[in-house]
């Protein structure tokens, strides 16, 4: 599962070299420039991003509950 802010990320990337190609086919070097910086902090946000949410995931995991359960008194 992904966050919206990793989703965001990934579709940034995906952009940035698709930008990077269309530049590097145009033979336009600022928009190739443009893509693989782009692309760079892309990653570079994705790295930080996707450990931070994993990190949060772990804490609000849903587990069984730890607490010891109390004697209950029923009749016999």
């Amino acid at each position: 599962m992904t966050t919206n802010a990793e989703d965001r990320l990934l579709g940034l990337a995906v952009a940035a070299l698709l930008t990077a190609i269309g530049g590097e086919l145009a033979g336009i070097a600022a928009l190739v420039t443009l893509g693989v910086t782009t692309f760079a902090l892309a990653l570079a946000a994705l790295l930080v991003v996707m450990p931070l949410s994993l990190l949060v995931g772990l804490s609000r995991s849903s587990g069984p509950d730890m607490h010891p359960v109390g004697t209950t008194d029923r009749p016999h």
